[in-house]
């Protein structure tokens, strides 16, 4: 096999940074971006059980990976939280975690004494420990806090609260949390008690994690690694006791029935109001607080910002609700949904009424005016990102398997891409929206991401089915790899390791000019990091391994993890870029670091 993947030992060669942007370069590749939640960045001498980018180990990781050829890292919500949920998808949309604050800074400064570290941290390992790292990080906050009692600080403090005035309310939600000892508002007494010093640790820990995120942001610039923030699409709990007013009574957000969960998925997000006075100031505020620091931002569940999808929350079975929902804009005249006809940007005579309401061309067809309505967020996302120099393509579109004709309407007036994960190619079908040969240049390719099984895992599974004689994917995914690579189907099929590195070697053949991979499948991991719709202790928990050097060194030496030059080796030869004196010095660069 041309360029065959022969790593001995625990130790992998890395060709010059250079090679690797050389070889991305020649491929038309534009982006090259690891996906990676903050809480699972690895652990030093002064975690607590919870990952930041910000700390010494989580710059040293971020550094490692720009000396791999990584042009980018993609972060998740940078929210708070709740107290039993870690799910970065239920938690705040203005206001930073306070678990990403790293503490060994604080220690330097003299807000934190040696010994307070040091009874509250653990040895790092490769989850996180949620509800220790919650109580302990909280505890070390409220003695920084009384540390900094002071008339300045609290100057600094009143003069930020004057520019966000979010912090006012989320400010008093701590503080009443703190006093009556639950999160749940719908329990709160009309005039509840509140807790002043919470309050003030709260603005605190709100001033210093912004700190923290500017300095982490200049040091991700020096290494020239572009930083991408998370937009997610609900509102978390903390946030609904303050921005009640703006929903739309009746009504819930969630996903219809698509190719990826046939039953829908009931989120039960509250949905805004498009009359609500505030709405929009709320959504400047957070577009504009998801780019502090970035050079782009992935957009969760786009449909949500365009076409999102309701359901009635008078319906006691929500998994029927959500079947039978409708999308917020696309509900003229629909008998069980009449609450939504004033909302409607389409007309009656517009919709195909032979096709579910869920599906991509519901709308037959839209106007000029019509898009632009649609189109209104996407405008004020890409103003805000290109006035802060980013460039439109470096919005991160979660579309998956559905693209309703009013989003695929908005994403084509700015040029935008769209997600390829290949794991869910059905590669025998040539019209397919996952497979990578169907991709548009703008588009974002993808093995998995934090919602699917690792590579590792996926292989082991198609291998596990094989071997049952219940399905033939491993073939099916060889001819089709081996066609594009142009390698022999069969010497794929037959090597979990080949097979891993020409899944990856698939992401940079093109069109596709912007490649994401998540790190579990970087590292070799072969466990999911996140079930969804599930809430457990051990969801949303993997890290990366303190020792992630020498980890990864060995996790592609024992074949549970692609190599990266390899890959861009077999690309260069698929696509015939490795000829001439400059194609063959490259190629022997790439491949020496693979044997």
């Amino acid at each position: 096999m041309s360029g065959a993947l022969l790593i001995r030992g625990s130790e992998v060669p890395q060709p010059p940074l250079e090679v690797v942007r050389t070889a991305l370069a020649r491929l038309g590749i534009a982006r090259l971006v690891v996906s990676i939640h903050q809480g699972s960045f690895p652990g030093g001498d002064d975690d607590v059980g919870y990952g930041t980018p910000y700390s010494r180990r989580g710059g040293e990781f971020v550094a490692w990976l720009a000396r791999q050829g990584f042009t980018g890292v993609g972060l998740g919500p940078a929210g708070i939280t709740g107290r039993e949920d870690p799910s970065p998808y239920d938690a705040s949309a203005l206001s930073r975690n306070p678990l990403h604050i790293a503490l060994g800074p604080l220690v330097a400064r003299g807000l934190l004494e040696d010994a307070e570290l040091a009874r509250a941290t653990l040895p790092p390992g490769e989850r996180t420990l949620y509800t220790h790292a919650y109580r302990e990080q909280h505890g070390l906050l409220a003695a920084v806090a009384a540390r900094l009692a002071d008339p300045s600080v609290d100057a600094a403090l009143a003069a930020r609260r004057a520019v966000a005035p979010w912090l006012v309310w989320e400010a008093r939600f701590e503080a009443i949390t703190a006093a009556i000892g639950h999160q749940d508002f719908l329990r709160w007494p009309v005039d509840p008690a509140q807790d002043a010093s919470a309050a003030r640790r709260f603005e605190i820990g709100q001033w210093l994690a912004d700190e923290q995120h500017a300095a982490f942001a200049a040091q991700a610039r020096a290494l020239d690694v572009a930083l991408y923030g998370d937009l997610s699409i609900g509102i978390g709990h903390r946030d609904r006791y303050w921005l009640e007013p703006m929903f739309l009574p009746g009504y819930a957000l969630g996903a219809p029935p698509s190719r990826t969960n046939p039953a829908g998925q009931a989120w039960g997000f509250p949905v805004f109001d498009p009359r609500a006075p505030g709405a929009a100031q709320f959504f400047e505020a957070r577009f504009a607080r998801v780019l502090e620091g970035m050079q782009g931002v992935r957009i969760d569940h786009p449909h949500g910002w365009v076409c999102p999808w309701v359901y009635r929350t008078d319906d006691p079975d929500p998994v029927s609700a959500v079947q039978h929902g409708a999308r917020l804009h696309e509900s003229p005249d629909l008998p069980d949904h009449p609450a939504l006809a004033e909302f409607a940007r389409v007309r009656p005579d517009q919709l195909d009424r032979t096709r579910p309401r869920h599906d991509d061309a519901w709308v037959r067809e839209l106007e000029p005016e019509q898009v632009a309505a649609y189109a209104a967020a996407f405008d004020h996302i890409v103003a805000l990102a290109q006035a802060r120099g980013a460039e439109a393509a470096e919005l991160m579109i979660e579309v998956l398997s559905t693209c309703p004709r009013p989003l695929a309407a908005v994403l084509a007036r700015h040029g935008l891409g769209r997600y390829r994960v290949t794991q869910k190619a059905r590669v025998d079908d040539p019209a397919d929206v996952y497979r990578s040969d169907r991709a548009a240049p703008a588009d974002w390719i993808m093995i998995g991401n934090h919602d699917t099984p690792p590579l590792r895992a996926v292989i082991a599974s198609w291998r596990a089915q094989a071997d049952r004689g219940s399905s033939d994917e491993i073939d099916r995914r060889a001819r089709f790899l081996g066609m594009r690579l142009r390698m022999d189907p069969a010497a794929l099929a037959a090597d979990d390791r080949a097979l891993a590195t020409a899944l990856l070697a698939e992401l940079f053949l093109g069109p596709a000019r912007n490649v994401l991979l998540f790190w579990v499948d970087l590292l070799g991991g072969a466990e999911s990091y996140n079930r969804p719709g599930v809430i457990a202790a051990d969801n949303w928990s993997l890290r990366v391994p303190p020792d992630f050097e020498r980890a990864h060194a060995a996790a592609v030496a024992r074949g549970d993890a692609p190599h990266l030059p390899t890959a861009l080796s077999w690309a260069l030869r698929a696509r015939g870029l490795h000829q001439g004196d400059e194609g063959q010095a490259l190629l022997r660069a790439l491949e020496g670091a693979g044997t």
